[in-house]
Formats: C-alpha cells, sequence, structure tokens
C-alpha cells in the first residue's frame, strides 16, 4: 500500500492526529440514537431504558449549544498555537473529551447536558483550529490533499460509531464506548512529532530536522533531501514571518484577504449545505416518511455507513483530479439533492399529497447529498485551510474560519426545529439547496486550484494574481485618461476650426 516508510509514517501520524477528529465525530453523532430518550414523557420507552425529562426546545438545545463551545475557543488557540505549539494545543482536547463523558454516564440532568455539550464544543473548536494545520504541516506537498482528507473521513468515523452502536446499546453504554477515543488518542498522539515548521518559527533547527527526519523514513531519507527540505521550509518561514503578527495582519494584505476569502467561501459552503443539521436530526428527519421501507435507524445507520465510505474516494482523488472540480461537483450536487429531498417533504406535509410509491425519495435525496458533500465540501474546508494562510496567519485565521463554520453551524442546527414548527421541513431543504448552488458559482468564479503546489508556491500565485489584477486596473485607468484626453483634445480642435470657419 505504502511505497515508502516516509508515506507510511506521514499517514500514521496523520491518522493518530485526527483521533482528535473523530472525538469531535462521536459529539456530532451522539444526539441521534438517543434523541428519543430525550422527552416531556416516557412513552415508547424499553424497560430499564435512561430517560432525561426535557421539552422538545431543551432537546434542540442539547443538540445546538456545542457549537456555542465551539465558539469560544478558535481565536484563542489561533494564538495559543503558535506559542506553545501545535502538539501541545491539541492534546488539550483529550481531557475535556473524557470529562464530558464520565459527565455523561454519571449524571443525568438536562442542564448537566448542556455543560457537557458546551465542553465538547470547546474541544471541537481546538480540533477544527489546529488539527489542520498540523497535518498541513507534516505532510509532504505531493500527498497533502490525501491526508487532509483523514479530517473528515475520521470526522465521520466517529460519527458512524455512534449510529452503529447507539441503537444497540443503552445511554451508558454509548458514552463508555465514546470515552474510549479520547483515551486511545492521548497514549499515542502523545508520542508524535512537532510540526516542522512551528519548530522552525521558534529557531529550534534541530529539534525541526529530527522531526523532519522521522516525517521522512528516518535512516530510508537521503540526507540532502531532509536538508533541502529543511532550508525550504526555513526560506519559506523566514519570508513570511518577517511581516508583523497581529489580528489585522489576516487582512493586512491583498493576498491575505484573498485567502481568508476563498476559506471562508468554502467554510459557508461546508455548513449551509445543512450537513450540521441534517446528520443529528436524521432518525427524526427518516420517521416523516409515512410506510418507509425501512425504519428510521436503519436509515440513520445506512446513511452514516455510506457518509463513511464515500470518504475513501476523495483520498483518491484529490491529489488527481484537483480541489476545484470537487467543489464544483460537491456544491451542485448537493443543491439539487437537497431540492428533491424538500420538493418531496413540501408534497407530503403541506400539499397533503399521497407519495407512498415514492416513498424510498427523501431517504434517496439525503443519502446522496451526503455523499456528494463528503466528496468535496466535507473534506476540503481543512486542506484550503491549511494551504492558502501563510504561517504568520495560519493560527489565527484558521481560528476565524472554525468561528464562521460555528455561527452558521448553530444557527443552521438551531433553527432546523424552529423552521419545522412554524414552516415545515421543507423549508430547511430549499435553504441548504439555495445556499449551495450559490456557493458554487462563487467556487467556481473565485477559488484558485492549489493541488500539488507547495506553500510557498501558492502564495506566490496569489500575489502574482493581485500584482496582476492590480495591473489589469492600472492599464483600464490609463486607457480612461487617454480616451478622456483624445476626447479633450478632439473638442479643442473642433473649436478652432468653428472660429476659424467664423
Amino acid at each position: 500500500m505504502f511505497r515508502s516508510r516516509a508515506l507510511f509514517r506521514q499517514y500514521f501520524a496523520a491518522a493518530i492526529a485526527t483521533l482528535s477528529v473523530m472525538m469531535a465525530g462521536t459529539s456530532m453523532g451522539w444526539p441521534s440514537p438517543v434523541l428519543r430518550l430525550f422527552k416531556e414523557n416516557p412513552n415508547h420507552l424499553l424497560p430499564n431504558e435512561t430517560f432525561i425529562q426535557m421539552t422538545s426546545d431543551q432537546s434542540s438545545w442539547v443538540v445546538s449549544i456545542i457549537e456555542l463551545g465551539n465558539l469560544v475557543t478558535p481565536i484563542p488557540f489561533g494564538f495559543l498555537v503558535d506559542s506553545v505549539g501545535r502538539k501541545p494545543c491539541l492534546l488539550t482536547t483529550g481531557p475535556l473529551y473524557i470529562i464530558s463523558w464520565l459527565l455523561v454516564i454519571f449524571t443525568k440532568h438536562v442542564y448537566v447536558l448542556y455543560v457537557v455539550r458546551f465542553m465538547q464544543g470547546l474541544a471541537m473548536g481546538i480540533v477544527f483550529t489546529v488539527a489542520p494545520m498540523y497535518i498541513g504541516e507534516i505532510a509532504g506537498a505531493k500527498c497533502r490533499g490525501a491526508l487532509s482528507t483523514f479530517f473528515i473521513g475520521m470526522l465521520n468515523t466517529g460519527i458512524l460509531l455512534e449510529y452503529l452502536v447507539g441503537p444497540f446499546v443503552d445511554y451508558d453504554t454509548l458514552a463508555y464506548v465514546s470515552l474510549v477515543i479520547p483515551v486511545v488518542f492521548l497514549l499515542t498522539f502523545i508520542w508524535m512529532p512537532e510540526s516542522p515548521y512551528f519548530l522552525i518559527m521558534k529557531e529550534r533547527d534541530l529539534d525541526a530536522k529530527k522531526s523532519l527526519y522521522w516525517l521522512r523514513g528516518g535512516r530510508e531519507a537521503s540526507s540532502d533531501k531532509i536538508n533541502l527540505e529543511l532550508y525550504n521550509m526555513k526560506q519559506d518561514v523566514e519570508k513570511e514571518m518577517k511581516l508583523s503578527f497581529d489580528f489585522m495582519d489576516i487582512i493586512s494584505t491583498p493576498a491575505n484577504r484573498r485567502s481568508l476569502l476563498i476559506v471562508q467561501i468554502v467554510a459557508v459552503a461546508d455548513v449551509i449545505s445543512g450537513m450540521s443539521a441534517v446528520l443529528p436530526y436524521a432518525s427524526s428527519t427518516f420517521a416523516r416518511t409515512e410506510g418507509a421501507w425501512i425504519t428510521p435507524d436503519q436509515c440513520t445507520l445506512l446513511l452514516g455507513v455510506l457518509v463513511f465510505l464515500s470518504t475513501f474516494p476523495t483520498a483518491f482523488l484529490v491529489d488527481r483530479t484537483g480541489r476545484r472540480p470537487l467543489l464544483l461537483v460537491s456544491c451542485f450536487g448537493s443543491g439539487i439533492s437537497q431540492l428533491t429531498a424538500g420538493t418531496y417533504y413540501l408534497l407530503t406535509e403541506n400539499y397533503k399529497m399521497n407519495l407512498t410509491p415514492i416513498n424510498w425519495l427523501p431517504f434517496t435525496s439525503i443519502t446522496c447529498f451526503a455523499v456528494i458533500y463528503s466528496i468535496g465540501l466535507g473534506p476540503l474546508v481543512p486542506t484550503l485551510q491549511g494551504e492558502f494562510f501563510p504561517s504568520n496567519t495560519r493560527g489565527l485565521a484558521g481560528g476565524v474560519t472554525t468561528i464562521t463554520l460555528t455561527v452558521i453551524s448553530f444557527l443552521v442546527m438551531k433553527m432546523y426545529q424552529v423552521i419545522i414548527d412554524h414552516y415545515g421541513v421543507y423549508l430547511n431543504y430549499y435553504i441548504y439547496s439555495v445556499g449551495c448552488i450559490v456557493c458554487g458559482v462563487l467556487v467556481y468564479f473565485i477559488i484558485p486550484e492549489s493541488k500539488g503546489k507547495t506553500f510557498a508556491q501558492i502564495q506566490d500565485e496569489l500575489n502574482s494574481h493581485i500584482a496582476h489584477k492590480s495591473k489589469r486596473k492600472e492599464e483600464k485607468k490609463q486607457t480612461k485618461i487617454e480616451a478622456s484626453n483624445k476626447k479633450a483634445e478632439i473638442e479643442r480642435n473642433n473649436k478652432v476650426e468653428n472660429k476659424i470657419e467664423a
């Protein structure tokens, strides 16, 4: 499978680092199998089954409050990641998840669940800010795209774990299963190397060389190649670190503003697609389909399996077809799928049409959306986040991206039930459809290709694009001035001729 020890070690380090992302996935997938236990009365529960009394509004807060926690940590850790390191910041997420799952096991109250979900959100904010950066910086240019897809792959693995186990075990057992992941993460990631980019930033060149030596295969690695790559890294970092470092740096230059715009467009597309609401509400959404051929829990389980499997082609395609084609297919394909699901629910719930012969359509549409999302929008946010931001702004800009994801995701998740109660579930899917299509248009016109390029090449192309754009503006301005001068000269000549004739 691996052509060299270097490739194996990079894949291995990325897999261990993204156990943190798997932890986030378990916290995202957990509400779906347990949501039916959060009721005002204990009807339809099995004997000895855990029951937590809460209103539908409280249950919607349990689902969505994780995003409020996710809002708190990105900016502070955007600074901390450049002062204490990528690895220590990522390690802090393990204890947060361990404590949160222990609270789930030993307490059974809605307000404790608010605290649990908020804590998990704090950890998720760190993961979403730091993990893409760490993966991007340990990877070689040729495999960076494939390694970056580990992020969505492990996120989906965590979600799938909850979908697979949740329907078949009790409330406490599911929490114990979820608790295993952060424990394994702490025991393994502590042995992984720090990012060589960070070590160079801190002028720890010997440590950076040791880190790079391990990542590039140890004894198998050529000393000359290691020294050359280390030299190039140092040149890149020194060039980027010559710039000042404060909050305004992320918008201080045209290239930085363009980088921020590119990543924010993809981040908005990621969450406006509705995936953050579709997953936790999957079981309750499928339960709305009359006469469905399989149960809601089976639908949810199958959805999780297909989403998980769909991440594997992305790892193969992202460094072959490029980022842009996958993003375009994902945006427009997701938009069409969401439009189809929304139309089905509009006709059945608002117009009371009998569509039993095609009651497979909502599951098929939502599954198609989830699969198409998972080959483009899902995995490519962390990929682009790790590629487009320069070293001196990568931590802070990553924090801003996480906040963008969090704010919109919170609104999507919290408003899902509100929109159902006031208008119908169809409107959610129509909103997601329009958002995907609009973002697809923006991707087509704004986002460049970054396949197979080093960080330095990407930054050089961004700067050259800005320079070319400025040159064209200057040429247009000069053309207008020349045209205006020519027009004025013609008018003067006409006046002179008129005077002579007079």
